[in-house]
């Protein structure tokens, strides 16, 4: 019965709240025939993709490799100010629309099975308790379910746990990213089975110089992970 009246009530207000407020792209504003969706596909056709002779994946690439900690790196978009992933990031990280996170984690477990990419578990990022509680959400997660439902590797979220809040990275160099994040992440106690001679896909929503990736890879690496892939929706300069 409680079944049947819920239905009902979305029949009939769901239409009435589509009408005064028309479901639009996040990016264009352009109407969408979906309210379910947020983007249009037009928007999502406009983002530059990443690929493996791009200049940006070349030199982000290249430093990950180079901290010894990472063994390989994925990413599915170029993020561009003022283009359209911006305006899809701010709608995941800041607006609360969480099913972006999936979509946006779907589009990169695409990416990882075009690139041929296996791991023995996905583990995204985590976010400080006091930014989890802020959020509601931790926006990493949600892109590793959707990398999850395309590529069928299992999301670990409770094998990194971070451990003190950091001020965000955004308005920092390179040296100063690295000294923020350090000692930031810490494994929570657990089968070292769990870890020892497994591969990692760590996923974060922007890779920017991979401090945090790094910092977050070194907590595995200690526990005797064998290999370690960071993954990102999208690559910054």
């Amino acid at each position: 019965m409680l079944f049947s009246l819920q239905h009902a009530a979305r029949r009939i207000f769901l239409p009435l709240i589509d009408f005064f407020y028309p479901p639009v792209c996040l990016c264009c504003n352009k109407l969408l025939p979906d309210g379910r969706e947020h983007v249009c596909e037009q928007c999502w056709n406009s983002i530059r993709r990443v690929e493996k002779d791009l200049e940006l994946y070349q030199e982000t690439r290249g430093k990950l490799l180079a901290s010894g900690t990472i063994d390989d790196l994925v990413a599915s978009f170029v993020f561009e100010k003022e283009g359209s992933f911006q305006h899809i990031a701010h709608g995941l990280k800041y607006a609360g629309v969480q099913s972006l996170g999936i979509e946006l984690g779907r589009r990169l477990g695409g990416v990882i099975n075009d690139w041929g990419l296996r791991a023995d578990y996905l583990v995204p990022i985590p976010l400080h308790k006091r930014k989890l509680r802020e959020r509601g959400y931790n926006q990493a997660e949600l892109i590793a379910r959707g990398v999850g439902a395309e590529t069928r590797i299992p999301v670990r979220a409770d094998l990194v746990h971070r451990n003190r809040f950091t001020q965000t990275q955004t308005a920092l160099s390179m040296e100063e990213r690295h000294k923020n994040v350090k000692g930031a992440f810490e494994i929570r106690s657990l089968d070292e089975s769990v870890i020892k001679d497994k591969t990692f896909i760590l996923i974060d929503d922007v890779i920017t110089t991979g401090a945090t990736i790094e910092a977050c890879g070194h907590e595995l690496r200690e526990e005797g992970a064998t290999c370690i892939i960071a993954a990102s929706s999208a690559l910054a300069q």
